[in-house]
């Protein structure tokens, strides 16, 4: 059936045309209720047209709302907006992170690709060869020059780092919050936040990250796995009884799929409604790829109280360093702070200022544009040449982070795939070795691009075509 152009007038101020101002435009008028959930939406042509505009821009609004989940693209027939968008809208949030402070990024040359012998392509590893180390080696002469003083890491307060780590959250993450806590890895947030919630069921995506599970195991937590799709963890399975949830909404551990910002609201809300807490796991947020990123959920307005953020520097900079950082909801601010101290957790002081001296002088942020840089174009390398040989696969999570996940076809196990790219010399991880509901089925790999060059994907490709073609 021929389409034909929506008569809808949307009431943009054109004064300001941009891609992110008419996507900011568009979902003022969804919270307003100018525009309701389902509603049909001008085409880009006509919208442009109306405007004044051009149908690239349009185009690029249209397309970062899709990705948020405000709009759905239907074929053939339009746009429109998604079931779920009003409340998402009226709750705060939007198509991307608020700008609640500037940072100048200086442009970085290219960075050539730093091989080795070694060809691991598990998940979970950043290239640090990426790192500047003339930058690297000054703030660790700064910290190395730092009196020494008689108190413990966890004894210590640091000021310093706390203002320096709540600016970098503020700029990249849009949290504004004075109360960060360090600590020497995600697993140590989460041994805290299930000793202190007072909670005794966890809710865990399905599948997820495997530490995170074994630590709420240990932790003596009963674990409940929630489906995930498309638009990250299904909100409406979770349930009436209050617990810990366990998100990665940034990209979704290790599936890649990002948390819509309906959802978003959603998950908020039920937690308000049963008590309960979300740790929001951003372990790869500052990575993205064509798309703005979303808001974090810590970032909604009232969320403070349920929701618990952590954020690591080992993809962003090196494992190696054991530092990682936890914003606890308000509530439990006293009860973190004093079993941190008590249990002794904490980062090495000198680690702490080594960091600082990266974030104030502005180079953790000039590391994150060039890195980001440079890991978008080896993602494009891999996903090039997977269209070229593997056509039929899917791959998911391309819009952010560091790895991707490869379904396969049902009659290739993903197990006996993984087995024959590494007897030809390519490690990857089958998705069903993740912790999962025990009635799901998952076949696939995840496959790292962090350190990947253009030869190396050609041969994954090539591999991974010959283990699905016998």
């Amino acid at each position: 059936m021929a389409r034909h152009t929506r008569a809808v007038h949307l009431p943009l101020d054109t004064t300001d045309l941009s891609a992110r101002a008419i996507a900011s435009q568009l979902v003022a008028l969804i919270a307003a209720g100018q525009v309701g959930d389902g509603d049909w939406l001008p085409s880009t042509r006509a919208l442009a047209h109306e405007l004044g505009a051009s149908r690239t821009m349009v185009a690029a609004a249209y397309d970062e709302l899709v990705a948020a989940g405000f709009l759905e693209g239907v074929p053939g027939a339009g746009t429109r907006t998604t079931v779920g968008a009003t409340a998402a809208a009226r709750a705060g949030l939007s198509s991307r992170a608020p700008r609640l402070e500037k940072t100048n990024v200086a442009p970085a040359a290219h960075t050539a690709v730093h091989h080795t012998d070694a060809v691991d392509l598990r998940p979970g590893t950043p290239d640090t060869g990426l790192i500047d180390m003339r930058a690297w080696t000054r703030v660790w002469r700064a910290a190395a020059s730092s009196p020494p003083t008689t108190l413990s890491p966890w004894q210590d307060t640091d000021d310093a780092f706390t203002a320096a780590m709540s600016r970098h959250l503020r700029t990249n993450r849009g949290i504004d919050t004075d109360t960060v806590f360090d600590i020497p890895g995600s697993t140590a947030a989460f041994q805290t936040l299930a000793a202190v919630s007072g909670l005794t069921r966890c809710y865990l995506e399905s599948p997820c990250y495997p530490a995170a599970a074994h630590e709420f195991r240990r932790a003596g937590l009963d674990l409940v796995f929630v489906p995930v799709d498309h638009d990250g963890l299904c909100v409406d399975r979770l349930g009436d009884e209050a617990g810990i949830v366990y998100t990665t909404p940034a990209h979704q551990y290790p599936l890649g799929h990002r948390l819509s910002v309906n959802r978003r609201a959603a998950l908020v809300a039920w937690a308000k409604r049963t008590g309960s807490i979300v740790i929001e796991d951003d372990y790869d947020g500052e990575f993205r790829y064509g798309v703005a990123p979303l808001p974090a959920i810590r970032s909604i307005p009232g969320a403070g109280e349920h929701v618990a953020y952590v954020g690591t520097a080992s993809k962003m900079l090196a494992p190696s360093l054991g530092a990682a950082w936890l914003v606890p909801p308000l509530p439990l601010r006293d009860a973190v702070q004093t079993y941190l101290r008590d249990h002794r957790i904490a980062v090495s002081t000198i680690t702490r200022i080594a960091l600082t001296e990266l974030i104030t002088a502005g180079e953790l942020q000039r590391h994150l544009a060039r890195a980001g840089r440079e890991y978008r174009c080896r993602r494009d390398i891999l996903i090039t040449e997977l269209e070229a040989r593997c056509p039929d696969l899917d791959v998911l999570g391309v819009q952010a982070g560091l790895h991707v996940a490869i379904l396969l076809p049902a009659d290739h196990r993903d197990r006996d795939v993984a087995a024959s790219l590494e007897a030809d010399g390519l490690i990857v991880t089958p998705l069903s070795t993740f912790p999962r509901r025990s009635d799901s089925e998952i076949n696939g790999i995840a496959v790292n691009f962090a350190q990947i060059d253009r030869s190396t994907a050609r041969r994954f490709a090539d591999c991974t075509a010959t283990a699905i073609a016998t």
